[in-house]
């Protein structure tokens, strides 16, 4: 089965209650609010870790959300509007000055298309404990485009316990986008993000088609996350 054609994109940080309610919350009330309402097939959240190409990240908002979805624009629709919770007793009883989702964290959504599905292994919708997304704003999209199809992804197929990609291209802003975005994001799904230092990261990082694209990305943004909780699968 094929992955939905869209995917909704939520960094976020907790502001007034902290990382274990945040957690809680979207585990308990948040993803299964937005599985449940249909707005989504899958649901899971992640909190960021350090990986070998970048061990200590700094990114402020260190959880991701991320939601396969057969809508476009996922916030926009009824079932959103009318089946998500827009507050929770969960952030007053922590000891925040109010119950609204939005007063409580810092959020950043994209939406973003399906550009291509690349699993060699035929793995699936099988949860992966570690992704890696990659974030890239090409000079030549031509030129990137030939890379990773015909060079950089047979390459990734080598690592230790690779499973898929899942590449996607940017689509409108949400009510919730901040700043900058990139117009190509890849999900590298792993059995651990160990694997991109392995040998076979290296070699695969190391050809002059690679370096080429890495340098010229303006901005190139890889970041590593771990697996919370999902709903879907």
């Amino acid at each position: 089965m094929s992955p939905p054609p869209y995917l909704l994109h939520v960094n976020s940080r907790p502001t007034q209650v902290s990382n274990d309610t945040w957690e809680e919350w979207y585990k308990v009330e948040h993803l299964p609010d937005l599985y449940n309402a249909k707005t989504c097939a899958r649901a899971t959240f992640y909190e960021e870790i350090g990986h070998p190409l970048a061990p200590n990240p700094d990114h402020p908002r260190k959880y991701l959300a991320l939601y396969q979805t057969e809508i476009e624009e996922l916030l926009n629709s009824d079932g959103y509007k009318n089946g998500v919770r827009r507050s929770s007793d969960m952030f007053e009883k922590a000891g925040a000055n109010s119950a609204v989702n939005q007063d409580n964290g810092d959020f950043d959504a994209r939406y973003y298309s399906l550009w291509q599905e690349y699993d060699p292994k035929g793995t699936g919708e099988r949860l992966s404990p570690h992704i890696l997304c990659v974030y890239m704003n090409p000079a030549d999209v031509d030129d990137f485009e030939k890379w990773y199809r015909e060079e950089h992804l047979g390459l990734l197929a080598k690592l230790p316990g690779y499973r898929r990609s899942l590449r996607y291209k940017i689509g409108s802003r949400t009510p919730l986008t901040k700043g900058e975005t990139q117009p190509f994001l890849a999900i590298h799904e792993v059995d651990d993000v160990s694997a991109f230092g392995s040998k076979e990261a290296e070699e695969a990082n190391a050809t002059p088609w690679t370096v080429k694209h890495i340098k010229e990305s303006n901005p190139f943004i890889a970041r590593a996350f771990k697996r919370i909780s999902e709903q879907g699968y």
